[in-house]
């Protein structure tokens, strides 16, 4: 005779196994026809951030001609602002644009400076964040940074006066980078980063909500325009374990990005123990004016194309399901999302597709 607890064990033990079976809430991004711009009138060198305004026009940043590009919703060139230097509306190394809550434009560098124009192009006024690297916009008083301190970078909130508001997240130096002799004895510091193992910074800006993480945890915070954390997102995803087949390919590039720089063979062998088991979690994060979307790393990291699921939520918090797309967009708006592509000869041009999102 059966006891009756065994029997609640056995039915207990099957529910939970069932829970953990039950798949993921499935939810669908339909892209449209796709609307290419730049592709003939090779109008980019590069295409490193784009936003669009309250009209559904759109502004390019190009880094390496330093400028910006606006555009019609269909494609038209508009205007074109920005040049190389030092002096008011010009840039060094612009990284990111932004359209904020103000009806401005701000052009934000991986060094420093914050510039704002209004949609025409004209300038309107700089901040000079001195010491703060990969800068971001948050709020009109609220900008995102990270810092080198001796052994760590550093992720942080500053306000415009520079001063740190709040700090997140920090990567150890020793996690991508060693000390080591070169070919002529002398102790250089060998840097080496892939976004499959080593942590890196998450930011993302829309509709003035901000998200602030890393790539190791599914962990990422949703700040308002006063740099408040309004809500953290996070969800149950351990990170997967390099497969024996992943982690050939992971040594391979670290070898071929080696010889690309003539580094010494002692160099690769001591990088290479820096390749740990598990991989990160989170490969990128976007905010849209509806919708947050969290991008992780394909289930095999050496197939190639692999499609990368996308967690969906809404922007204060709540999970939706997942969803899959063939790669990560530069920017979304509430309709269109925008991909960077490269042809054969390595024109860059972009890419405006409508999008749909549904359970």
């Amino acid at each position: 005779m059966i006891k009756r607890s065994a029997v609640w064990s056995a039915i207990s033990c099957l529910g939970l196994a069932f829970s953990l079976a039950v798949p993921e809430p499935p939810v669908t991004i339909e892209l449209g026809r796709p609307l290419e711009i730049g592709r003939n009138g090779l109008l980019f060198a590069s295409i490193v951030s784009v936003c669009e305004d309250d009209s559904a026009d759109l502004y390019v940043l190009d880094q390496r001609e330093r400028k910006v590009l606006k555009f019609s919703p269909d494609g038209r060139p508009l205007l074109t602002f920005g040049r190389k230097g030092q002096g008011p509306g010009d840039f060094q190394s612009p990284g990111r644009i932004v359209f904020t809550g103000r009806g401005e434009l701000a052009v934000l560098e991986d060094l420093y400076y914050v510039s704002f124009h209004k949609t025409d192009g004209s300038f309107v006024r700089r901040l000079d964040l001195n010491g703060r690297l990969g800068l971001g916009f948050v709020g009109p008083d609220r900008y995102y940074a990270w810092e080198w301190q001796p052994e760590v970078q550093r992720q942080l909130l500053v306000d415009a006066g520079n001063a740190v508001v709040d700090a997140f997240h920090a990567i150890a130096r020793d996690r991508f980078s060693a000390l080591l002799p070169d070919e002529t004895g002398r102790t250089v510091m060998f840097n080496y980063r892939h976004e499959a193992y080593v942590p890196r910074f998450l930011y993302a800006h829309g509709g003035g909500l901000t998200a602030i993480g890393i790539s190791d945890r599914y962990e990422i915070a949703l700040v308002d325009e006063k740099g408040r954390t309004v809500s953290t997102i996070r969800r149950d995803v351990k990170p997967g374990k390099f497969s024996a087949k992943e982690k050939d390919f992971l040594e391979r590039g670290l070898r071929d990005f080696a010889e690309s720089k003539g580094w010494p063979r002692h160099v690769v062998r001591e990088l290479g123990k820096k390749i740990p088991a598990l991989g990160n979690v989170v490969k990128e994060v976007l905010v849209s004016p509806g919708h947050v979307l969290v991008f992780r790393f394909p289930p095999d990291i050496s197939t190639e194309p692999s499609r990368l699921p996308v967690d969906v939520f809404t922007r204060d918090g709540g999970f939706l399901g997942t969803a899959e797309l063939a790669e990560a967009p530069l920017f979304v708006s509430g309709s269109a999302m925008y991909f960077s592509r490269a042809d054969a000869d390595g024109n860059v041009y972009l890419v405006r597709q409508p999008y749909s999102l549904r359970p």
